[in-house]
């Protein structure tokens, strides 16, 4: 197993599997309690699972990373981890998106490729500004010098699939036609593996809180730039303030006050209207226990605002499986790299001389690439917030739907949700349950 983020399941008599059904019978059970849980705060802005769908097993605790330095420094366990991933493919696909993190993925399995094709896989997705980015990710692969990539360019218009049904759960990706899609495009290509950057942000991204840090490692000039730099997102200024005071609190009060500043809409959570009671009220006593033993985590670990910060960014984290028939991989989540990005001081996520925000705040992923490519990357990140408002709207309250049929989401709440992540779930569930019950699974 690449990466031990991938769950394990277990019926409570020893036994164990990656696929629950595996441990139950042929006529299988949904538990509805748990799949409620998946459209209430956290679990639905955080896209996680928070208990097994399945009646009479339950989901394994999982094996926690270890910090474990590499002696060749992160890029040489990048590479290691690419080739990793793609060590049994003849043919290596490689989904990008015209960003940092798919890039680093394309250009390390380049290296790696030895002979072998290379195929880039790309969405024709419109930005926020109108752009889209095609042209971007051709541009790079002119630029970078990666001419013997292929580009293989999906039409969200065209070519649009269903993903494979997984007992695993359903698919937490934004756009899981377009995946699907590229999948589909990839097993046609003869692709033995699709890689992605999965997981980078949340991995390497820069937590807030950390102007001390920044400041004791590189300077306070460094600092002041950081601080600039966080003052755009979150509680600000005002925010790493607090959290420098914090410090000197007891265990308790500083993760408490972390909280606070850093998640307010999960201080006193309700799950949404469109659940249906008993489910709404049981999902709100669920999160609100599932934040105060957070809290609590935080305090008997002695995070300081940064650590909770970072750790929050990662875990828990949830891998999607695979679209269709070709296994997909993420470089950014082997056991290896994971291990040796919670190795870097976090102070260390950051670099004040660097010419962008957004470069600043990726430096560990710019750290991937030799210095003399960094010329050729995009230095502001490409938004489609408006792309994924469109999928959310697909959804139509009106038509049937078996999740209002057994009782879980109310029909009425439903027509007035507006919430793009609650509607996106709901998508995503009801296209689950339709395949669990086609599967014989029981409501």
């Amino acid at each position: 197993m690449i990466s031990s983020l991938v769950r394990a399941f277990g019926d409570g008599s020893g036994r164990t599997a990656v696929d629950p059904l595996v441990l139950l019978g042929p006529a299988p059970g949904v538990d509805l309690d748990a799949v409620a849980l998946l459209l209430a705060p956290p679990a639905l802005t955080g896209e996680f699972f928070p208990l097994s769908l399945w009646c009479g097993v339950d989901r394994l605790p999982l094996r926690p990373s270890l910090p474990v330095p590499h002696p060749g420094g992160l890029r040489a366990a990048f590479a290691e981890s690419v080739r990793e991933v793609a060590e049994h493919a003849e043919t290596i696909g490689v989904s990008v998106s015209g960003g940092l993190d798919s890039l680093m993925t394309l250009v390390h399995a380049c290296a790696v490729a030895d002979g072998r094709r290379v195929i880039a896989f790309t969405a024709d997705m419109t930005d926020d500004r109108g752009r889209s980015c095609v042209p971007v990710v051709a541009r790079l692969l002119r630029d970078l010098g990666l001419c013997d990539v292929e580009l293989e360019v999906i039409d969200p218009e065209r070519h649009r699939a269903e993903p494979r049904w997984s007992p695993y759960g359903p698919r937490l990706d934004a756009r899981p036609d377009l995946n699907a899609a590229m999948a589909e495009r990839a097993a046609t290509r003869g692709a033995d593996v699709l890689l992605s950057g999965d997981g980078s942000d949340e991995l390497l991204g820069v937590p807030r809180y950390a102007t001390g840090a920044v400041a004791h490692r590189h300077g306070l000039r460094a600092a002041r730039r950081y601080a600039q730099d966080v003052a755009r997102s979150g509680p600000g200024l005002f925010g790493e303030s607090v959290a420098a005071l914090a410090r000197y609190a007891p265990a308790r009060v500083r993760a408490a006050g972390y909280w606070a500043a850093n998640w307010p809409e999960w201080t006193s959570i309700t799950a949404p209207a469109l659940l249906a009671e008993p489910y709404r009220s049981a999902a709100t006593l669920w999160g609100r226990a599932w934040v105060a033993e957070r809290i609590a985590d935080h305090a008997h670990r002695g995070r300081s605002w940064a650590q909770a910060d970072a750790y929050d960014a990662f875990y828990p984290h949830e891998t999607i499986p695979a679209a269709g028939t070709v296994p997909e991989e993420s470089p950014f989540l082997t056991d290896r790299f994971v291990s040796a990005a919670f190795a870097v001081p976090l102070a260390d996520r950051y670099r004040a001389d660097l010419p962008t925000g957004y470069w600043r705040c990726k430096s560990l992923v710019l750290s991937l690439l030799p210095p003399e490519q960094l010329r050729h990357l995009p230095r502001h990140k490409q938004y489609f917030s408006a792309a994924l408002g469109e999928q959310a709207r697909t959804l139509d309250p009106s038509a049937p739907l078996l999740s209002v049929e057994t009782g879980l989401i109310d029909r009425a709440a439903l027509h007035g949700e507006t919430d793009p992540a609650a509607l996106l779930a709901l998508s995503a569930i009801e296209q689950w349950l339709l395949g669990a019950v086609e599967r014989g699974a029981v409501l």
